[in-house]
């Protein structure tokens, strides 16, 4: 009897823990495979054509292994573009909140434009179906670019720059906003002439 209580015991020790015990760590080979095979065939097809079976192809992966670490494509997809050089949010160090808020947009437009801004399209039309996707783009890239624009244009109406009447979520949607639509617009996106012209324009908007 003490020996089967022993083993009980034992089984369940094993069983808390399964229960506790976290995912199965990634593997950083295949983690690898697959960034890598996403972003090569999102050079050649839309985010809509994409599918899992072609990533996991590409990556000489299993599908389980890609569904054991994303739920769908699109967040798949977005991890690829997150982890490309340059995507990082950096915040400059700038005397001005003017030029602050200028310096934001012009990395926004690097980070926006050519095949990353037919990945992003690509993830907002996948959100039109799925709320989660829209949800993850929102928490992966805009946030942090969002609240570094807020907090830029509150500094700047504090000390005079911009006008002290803004509604600073508004002039966030003011200079977010037409990026997008050029990335949604197709083929033409942000090319050159809007990409130089349109940080200064859109701080006229905001400058007393």
């Amino acid at each position: 009897m003490a020996a089967d209580k022993k083993i009980d015991v034992a089984v369940e020790h094993i069983e808390d823990e399964q229960k506790t015990r976290p995912g199965r760590p990634r593997s950083n080979k295949a983690h690898k495979a697959i960034m890598e095979a996403t972003r090569r065939l999102l050079t050649h097809m839309p985010l809509s054509d994409l599918s899992i079976e072609a990533i996991a192809k590409k990556a000489k992966v299993g599908k389980t292994t890609i569904y054991r670490w994303w739920p769908n494509k699109a967040s798949v997809a977005m991890e690829a573009f997150l982890e490309q050089p340059g995507i990082q949010n950096i915040v400059p160090t700038t005397s001005t909140a003017t030029e602050a808020v200028m310096r934001q947009v012009e990395s926004l437009i690097r980070q926006l434009r050519g095949q990353n801004g037919r990945i992003i399209a690509g993830i907002i039309a996948e959100s039109q179906s799925d709320s989660a996707v829209l949800e993850l783009l929102y928490e992966r890239f805009l946030k942090e670019r969002v609240e570094a624009l807020y907090e830029k244009i509150e500094q700047g109406k504090a000390n005079g720059e911009f006008k002290p009447e803004l509604d600073s979520f508004i002039a966030i949607d003011m200079l977010m906003g037409p990026l997008f639509l050029r990335v949604l617009s197709g083929e033409h996106g942000i090319d050159n002439e809007f990409a130089e012209k349109f940080p200064k324009q859109a701080l006229f908007a905001l400058a007393v």
